[in-house]
């Protein structure tokens, strides 16, 4: 009952807000373009699924290098890591899209984009993925050095499979972040959600509205995942 009273609280304000910022809302001229908002929120979905999954991929190579024997590539990853997590995602984007999208003559603004929150999103996961490699203790690194087990053994039959189960709320969330931060991407001109939005609220000299409508748009695809990233994640802990 708790829990349905704090909602309600929240949705009150929420409608509070949407019915008393504006003296005439125009919410119509903003939801009457279906098309393009479902193309907005496609974008949005694709971009941040594939960064995820190539985040995912290259945080894991990132890992490894962080944790590398050889003095080099361990501080060209820890150097890449600082860097990336000391950059505004915003000038990340410009970066990739005006410096490094000429340097390997790549055009696709949508495929930029998607580099520019792979390189920034990678570093982060690389951390996650060195918390959770401490569920495998050193007992067990004890009996795959006694059985003389290779570095592509321990992780594919031991470490691997420990280290997925607390990943996963992490994955989660980091898919959360990444459709937020997908914002940005408007700046260059990727239709994504925020970026359609903006373009229809001007066309229509209703930019609070578009504002209060994009608000609407991302916590309705982000609450979900948080709330189920909070559910695997108490599953686990059990």
């Amino acid at each position: 009952m708790q829990t349905i009273l704090a909602v309600a609280l929240f949705a009150g304000i929420i409608g509070y807000i949407f019915t008393n910022t504006i003296d005439d809302p125009k919410y119509y001229l903003i939801l009457n373009e279906k098309s393009l908002l479902l193309e907005g929120i496609w974008t949005t979905l694709y971009v941040s699924v594939v960064t995820l999954v190539l985040s995912m991929i290259f945080g894991f190579i990132l890992f490894l290098m962080m944790d590398s024997r050889i003095a080099f590539i361990k501080a060209v990853a820890m150097l890449f890591k600082e860097i990336m997590m000391g950059t505004p995602l915003l000038v990340m984007v410009f970066l990739t899209v005006y410096v490094f999208g000429p340097m390997i003559q790549l055009q696709d603004k949508v495929l930029l984009g998607i580099l520019a929150l792979t390189l920034y999103t990678s570093p982060y996961l690389a951390n996650s993925y060195r918390t959770a490699v401490e569920v495998v203790d050193e007992d067990q690194y004890t009996v795959m050095n006694l059985y003389n087990f290779s570095a592509y053994q321990k992780y594919r039959y031991v470490i691997l499979p420990q280290m997925i189960k607390p990943m996963i709320p992490s994955f989660i969330n980091g898919l959360s972040s990444t459709i937020k931060g997908s914002a940005l991407l408007k700046v260059v001109s990727v239709t994504e959600i925020s970026y359609i939005i903006t373009l229809i609220s001007q066309k229509n000299w209703a930019s609070i509205e578009g504002y209060l409508v994009m608000w609407v748009a991302y916590l309705l695809i982000t609450i979900p995942l948080s709330l189920l990233a909070q559910k695997i994640g108490k599953e686990m802990s059990h």
